[in-house]
């Protein structure tokens, strides 16, 4: 059974997270971007919550379809309002609160600060690296301006489960390899967003997972 670029982004996104909508829905968001997939033509963003972290998340309408289609996301909703907590959520962002914190800390600021800090992000140097070894690809990426330096890292395995025709039918095989493209793309967005909330965040976070580590520094 293949899978497209899409549903590996949208399964990355959910991964970890135990989801659950939000009442109502966000429309015609400034500057409105879907978490799931990225993209920035969403007219609707229908809110998610997770349970793990306690934070939000934005979707389009077909990212939120396929999540529910899949069970990524649980048909029930929860009787807080998206627009709400879009408001709440976008502040913490702002603000440089990382999607992926465990435990946010609201604080004041300015709405027009987020074009500038998009700005900023965009004008950074970047610098890819991509190893791939008989286990699992991995990816490194930096950003730098000269001053400061931060680098994400994440891996993804080589191999996953799937289907195979077998006398007739199909058996779900433990080892298959998994589309190269696909899964370093997915390793390359893990390991840019790490890299873009420690950015924002101004310093390193410790206790990270082996395969997913931060690291900044200053540059002389």
């Amino acid at each position: 059974m293949t899978t497209t670029y899409y549903e590996e982004r949208l399964r990355a996104f959910a991964e970890g997270k135990r989801l659950g909508r939000l009442a109502k829905a966000v429309r015609d968001p400034e500057d409105g971007v879907c978490d799931a997939c990225g993209s920035t033509l969403p007219r609707t963003l229908f809110g998610l919550r997770d349970t793990v972290s306690d934070r939000h998340y934005f979707v389009g309408q077909n990212c939120l379809a396929w999540l529910l289609e899949t069970g990524l996301v649980a048909k029930a909703r929860y009787r807080h309002s998206a627009e709400v907590a879009y408001r709440r959520e976008m502040e913490m962002r702002r603000n440089g609160a990382s999607t992926s914190a465990d435990e946010p800390s609201p604080r004041t600021g300015d709405q027009g600060d987020l074009p500038k800090r998009r700005f900023d992000l965009r004008n950074l140097r970047r610098t890819i690296l991509i190893v791939e070894t008989e286990s699992h690809y991995e990816a490194l990426v930096r950003l730098e301006d000269g001053r400061r330096r931060v680098s994400g890292r994440a891996q993804e395995p080589r191999w996953g489960q799937g289907w195979a025709r077998c006398d007739g039918g199909v058996v779900l095989l433990e080892r298959v390899p998994r589309a190269k493209r696909n899964a370093v793309i997915i390793c390359l967005l893990k390991a840019y967003r790490k890299a873009r909330a420690a950015w924002r965040d101004g310093e390193a976070r410790n206790g990270a997972e082996p395969g997913d580590t931060l690291h900044e520094e200053i540059v002389a």
